[in-house]
C-alpha cells in the first residue's frame, strides 16, 4: 500500500512536471502546478518520516534518581528487565512526572545504563560497591554484565604477590635460607653470611 501511494506521487509529478516543460500552461497555471510539486514532495517526505522506526526517549524515575535513554537501550538485551518495560510486557508505575518508575538503587543503575550503552563494566577504579552493582545485575537480568562482575570481584580478592625489594641482601644465591615478611609487609631476603636483611 506504501509503495503504490509513492507509485502514485511519482505519477503526478511525472505528469505536472511534462505539462509545465510542454508548455501548454499559462504563467499563473504553471506557478499553480510548481506549487502542487512542492505540496505533493512535502507530504512525500512527512509520510516516509512516518514510516521511518523512531527511537523513543524514556524518562526513568530509579529509586528517586533520574535518567532519560532510548528505548533502543533498553531493549538492546532480549528479555531482560528493561527489555520488558520498554516493550511493554512488563507494567511499572510512573511517578508524578510521567517518568518510568523502577524501584531499585539509582546510583548503582548508572553502571547498567552504561553497560547497555556499550556492552561493557566502566566503572571507577576501586569502586567499593561491587557486589550491590552484581546483586542489580541479576535482578535487571543481564547475566552478561552480573559475569563480568563476578571477573572484577575475583581479581580484587586474590591476594596479592608479596613484592621483592629492591636492596636485597650483599649475597645473594646459594646461601638464601630464609624468606619472610616485616611489619610493614615488606619482604626479607635473609641469609646466612650477610648482615643486611631489609630494604
Amino acid at each position: 500500500m506504501y509503495s503504490m501511494y509513492m507509485y502514485t506521487i511519482s505519477l503526478h509529478r511525472l505528469a505536472i512536471t511534462h505539462t509545465i516543460v510542454v508548455g501548454r500552461m499559462t504563467q499563473v497555471k504553471r506557478e499553480h502546478a510548481v506549487r502542487l510539486i512542492l505540496n505533493i514532495n512535502r507530504m512525500a517526505i512527512h509520510r516516509m518520516a512516518d514510516r521511518a522506526p523512531r527511537d523513543k526517549i524514556l524518562k526513568l524515575n530509579v529509586g528517586g534518581v533520574f535518567y532519560t535513554t532510548a528505548k533502543s537501550t533498553l531493549t538492546c538485551v532480549y528479555g531482560s528487565y528493561l527489555w520488558k518495560i520498554a516493550t511493554g510486557d512488563l507494567y511499572v508505575m510512573r511517578d508524578e512526572k510521567g517518568s518510568l518508575f523502577i524501584d531499585r538503587d539509582g546510583y548503582v543503575f548508572r553502571y547498567i545504563l552504561n553497560f547497555l550503552r556499550t556492552n561493557r563494566l566502566i566503572v571507577p577504579q576501586g569502586y567499593k560497591e561491587l557486589h550491590m552493582l552484581k546483586e542489580e545485575a541479576k535482578f535487571f537480568g543481564l547475566e552478561d554484565l552480573s559475569s563480568q562482575v563476578d571477573k572484577v570481584i575475583k581479581s580484587r580478592n586474590r591476594k596479592p604477590r608479596p613484592r621483592l625489594s629492591r636492596r636485597l641482601s650483599r649475597s645473594w644465591g646459594s646461601d638464601l635460607t630464609k624468606i619472610s615478611t616485616d611489619e610493614n609487609g615488606s619482604v626479607i631476603f635473609e641469609d646466612e653470611g650477610s648482615d643486611f636483611f631489609y630494604d
